[in-house]
């Protein structure tokens, strides 16, 4: 489980054939094989750790649900640890679960504000709501615009230093996942929903 709050943005080294070789800065140290950590907001397996260098297996399901295919050398990520039991929740409970990526629309720049354009999967916008949560490569953040299935995000200054969002371009993707209580709030509605409908099973006569 994480919160959404990058503590370092590492760089891969290389990537190919589902090994990732990564450095993870000043965060590398604090790991060790087996612990977890969030790449651009996928949980992810530390293999070995070499001073800065961690290797990382990526699943053939992972390449496909999330932007890490279309990685190279040279590309900046977002790392984040785990938390604790003690950790300073600042952001929202974050799985490490890509559900799926977003298209980058047109930034909207003006004097004081950015903000970032996302088209999102269908299958997503049941769980987005105005002011909801949603962590994007793996940042948490806050719906500013709402307009399914397209929704815009505002970014302070710190954000986009601190984190490789504004490595962006329109038309490129990012890794989502909608906020876990959202998911499971419409989907107990649904299975409600349902329940209803169906009615209560009859019971079979003896």
């Amino acid at each position: 489980m994480f919160n959404g709050i990058i503590e370092v943005v590492g760089r891969i080294e290389s990537f190919k054939n589902g090994k990732l070789l990564l450095d993870g800065g000043s965060l590398a140290r604090q790991t060790k094989p087996g612990d977890s950590i969030a790449v651009d907001g996928v949980c992810l397996t530390v293999v070995k750790r070499q001073g800065r260098q961690l290797q990382i297996d990526v699943s053939a399901e992972t390449l496909r649900r999330t932007n890490l295919k279309h990685r190279t050398a040279g590309d900046r990520v977002n790392l984040e640890l785990p938390i604790r039991g003690d950790t300073f929740i600042s952001g929202h409970f974050v799985q490490g679960h890509v559900e799926g990526v977003a298209r980058v629309g047109k930034w909207k720049r003006t004097e004081n504000d950015v903000l970032l354009r996302l088209k999102l999967p269908s299958g997503l916008i049941p769980f987005c709501i105005p002011k909801g949560s949603i962590a994007v490569n793996g940042v948490s953040l806050t719906i500013a615009e709402f307009r399914p299935p397209n929704i815009g995000i505002a970014l302070i200054p710190y954000t986009l230093e601190h984190t490789n969002l504004g490595d962006l371009k329109a038309g490129g993707i990012a890794n989502i996942e909608t906020d876990m209580v959202g998911r499971y709030v419409v989907s107990f509605l649904e299975q409600s929903r349902k329940s209803k409908v169906q009615g209560p099973k009859s019971k079979n006569p003896r």
